[in-house]
């Protein structure tokens, strides 16, 4: 009887530390660096790589525009909307301390003739890499 106990709690310790193990793995993330853009709902992995352009602007008609309190959730907002390819995040703050995110449509690359200067945006492209932002 007392061999049965300890072969039971043997057993359960066991199922306990492989499922945190499984657990553990299936929470980590890996990005592959070599590509710009990632979109994967499936996998639940979304990432782009970010190059910006001070004092530039892309004068797109925005798929949306909102206020936002970090430039980086401007980024994430461009990932997680499909049509989003770049933003316009403004240079300054408001008065309320927010910055406004602009997604597009485009890219400065295939709208070169609409990539202007101005004294109140940065662009931000996702970096491509031998002609593609999916390379």
């Amino acid at each position: 009887m007392a061999m049965f106990g300890l072969i039971t709690r043997a057993v359960i310790l066991f199922l306990v530390f492989t499922t945190h193990l499984v657990y553990h793995a299936a929470s980590e993330m890996y990005f592959d660096g070599s590509k710009a853009l990632k979109r994967d709902a499936g996998e639940g992995v979304s990432y782009a790589n970010f190059a910006t352009h001070k004092f530039r602007y892309l004068n797109l008609a925005p798929l949306a525009s909102t206020s936002v309190q970090e430039p980086r959730e401007c980024g994430k907002l461009c990932v997680d909307h499909s049509s989003c390819f770049s933003t316009n995040l403004a240079a300054f703050r408001d008065l309320n301390g927010n910055i406004m995110c602009e997604l597009l449509p485009g890219d400065m690359y295939n709208n070169s003739n609409k990539f202007i200067d101005n004294v109140t945006f940065h662009h931000l492209s996702m970096k491509v890499r031998k002609g593609s932002i999916y390379s």
